[in-house]
Order: structure tokens, then C-alpha cells, then sequence
């Protein structure tokens, strides 16, 4: 189940996340807007379907794996690469730990647990951007002045908490039934993931 989940949310990422990507050339800033949401629908059905915070970590794992593998394409620079995976991984320990120590697991999450969500992630994703900007690597969130850092974390954190708590809340709440998902779906999904990532 969360080798599933994980290669459908990287498969989204491939396909989905550059349709929103092109989106952005007139629109700019839409992925920071939506693509947190979108992975918080993949994260919350692999925590649901294994019931604890690691599983939304490995969830993350293998959809920032299906990520790097675009590490073997030429003429791609590896930081523009990795700057994803590595926000993937956040995302995904961000979700686990506030699902994990939530006050009242047994209800809905609160919106200020949904709002910590994409904070934490930001917050540390930004501390990661400064420490390789130090390296001499492109860096843009934290070098381009810091209106674009408080963009990134505040504007985009609000956003991607109102989507996601409207996502949660009803009457809005989507539910999506599916099929018993055995372990060749999984791995079917894998391999879809993996060759849409080369072709995009």
C-alpha cells in the first residue's frame, strides 16, 4: 500500500506537477500553491492506510526516489534535481510528525495542525536552501531578497492550509473509493512512475 501511494504521488509529481509548472509561466507561483495539497492527498492515504507517521515518510521516499532518478538524464544540473527530493522528504516528515503527535488523534485535524504542516516543511526547506547558498549553489528563495522567502513560507503556507482543511472539511471532504490494492498494483504503479519521470 505505501509503495503504492508513493508512486502515484510521484507519478503526480511527473505529470500533473509539470502541467502546473507550465501553468505557472503566466501564473506565477501556482505550483508553490497546489502541489503541497495534492502530495497532502497521497500523504494522508498512506498514513491512513498503514497508521503511523513512518508510513507517510516512506510514501515520501519513494515518490523522491521515482524524483532522483532524473539524476541520469543529461544536461540536467543535479541541484535542480535534488531541491525537489529533498522538499518531498520534508513534506513527508512534516505530514508524519504532526499526524503523529496531533492533540486529539481520533478527530479531524485542527486547522492549526494543518497549517504547521506546510510551515515546518518551508521553514526547514528554507534553513536547507541558506546552507547550500553558502556552497555557492543557485539558491533563489533565500538570494533573491526576502520577499521571496516570506512568499514561500507565509503566502504559500496559508494557501496550501485553507485548500487542504477545505479538502478535510465537509461538505468539501473528496472521498474516492478503490479497488483492494495487492502488490502488483504497486509495483505496476512503480514502473508507470518511474518511465513517465524519464519522458517528461
Amino acid at each position: 500500500m505505501i509503495l503504492f501511494w508513493g508512486s502515484v504521488w510521484g507519478l503526480t509529481e511527473a505529470t500533473l506537477g509539470y502541467l502546473i509548472h507550465l501553468a505557472a509561466l503566466p501564473i506565477p507561483g501556482l505550483p508553490g500553491l497546489l502541489m503541497f495539497p495534492v502530495a497532502f492527498f497521497f500523504m494522508k492515504k498512506a498514513y491512513d492506510a498503514g497508521g503511523k507517521m513512518w508510513a507517510v515518510f516512506y510514501a515520501a521516499a519513494v515518490a523522491a526516489a521515482i524524483k532522483l532518478t532524473d539524476l541520469f538524464l543529461p544536461g540536467l544540473t543535479p541541484i535542480f534535481v535534488v531541491n525537489p527530493a529533498v522538499a518531498i522528504i520534508l513534506e513527508g516528515l512534516a505530514v508524519g510528525l504532526i499526524m503523529h503527535y496531533r492533540s486529539v488523534p481520533e478527530k479531524k485535524l485542527s486547522y492549526l495542525e494543518v497549517l504547521a504542516m506546510p510551515l515546518l516543511w518551508r521553514a526547514v526547506f528554507l534553513c536547507d536552501q541558506y546552507i547550500i547558498s553558502q556552497l555557492g549553489l543557485p539558491a533563489g528563495l533565500v538570494t533573491n531578497g526576502p520577499a521571496v522567502a516570506l512568499k514561500f513560507l507565509l503566502w504559500e503556507s496559508l494557501i496550501n492550509s485553507l485548500l487542504i482543511y477545505a479538502f478535510l472539511s465537509k461538505p468539501f471532504a473528496i472521498r474516492v473509493k478503490f479497488v483492494e490494492i495487492k502488490p502488483a498494483y504497486a509495483c505496476l504503479a512503480l514502473l508507470i512512475a518511474l518511465g513517465v519521470q524519464r519522458l517528461v
